[in-house]
């Protein structure tokens, strides 16, 4: 077998509960980079959902600690993300802290829209921003997801060079509302 570790990984990858299909085993923002923006803090619900989905957003210096709690009152999934700000697009580094043996915890990124009381967000995930990343970083098909395995300083400046553009987020964009 040529990587052990790689093959591990990809499977990790596959069995993720993330909704992005371009995920990175190393993370798009570092602390050194990181910014923060205090509208994102708060209690926030689904704006189609009624009070089925919520997200709760609290700051923990230059990181967010983000809680998803689902139609199942019982059911919670907690991340942390890091904000990377590129002229004036804000993109947030996911990666999930909930402890479950069958996911590897790998980082997503979302771009991010505040107005008021609005939080809309799409994940970085089209074929545009996959192509590059395969042109630039280099990347392993892992299912129907695309697997980063860079390290270090490329992910932010891939991040700086083409997450801003339009053509980075997939088709799908959420709109939460602010409860709190």
């Amino acid at each position: 077998m040529r990587d052990p570790a790689m093959i591990l990984a990809l499977a990790g990858a596959l069995l993720l509960t993330g909704c992005s299909s371009m995920v990175s085993l190393e993370p798009f923002v570092t602390d050194d980079v990181a910014v923060t923006d205090p509208s994102l803090v708060g209690l926030w619900q689904d704006s189609g959902d009624g009070d089925k989905n919520l997200m709760a957003i609290r700051q923990k210096g230059s990181a967010y600690s983000i809680r998803y709690f689902g139609e199942d009152k019982d059911f919670s999934w907690g991340f942390e993300g890091r904000l990377l700000r590129v002229g004036d697009a804000e993109l947030m580094d996911f990666v999930s802290t909930s402890d479950n043996t069958f996911n590897l915890p790998v980082h997503m990124v979302a771009r991010i829209w505040t107005d008021g009381g609005v939080l809309k967000w799409a994940y970085l995930d089209s074929g545009w921003i996959k192509d590059k990343a395969q042109q630039t970083l280099g990347t392993q098909a892992a299912g129907e997801r695309t697997l980063i395995a860079v390290k270090g300083a490329a992910l932010v400046e891939f991040l700086k060079k083409y997450g801003a553009d339009e053509k980075a987020c997939g088709d799908k964009t959420q709109e939460l509302i602010r409860v709190q």
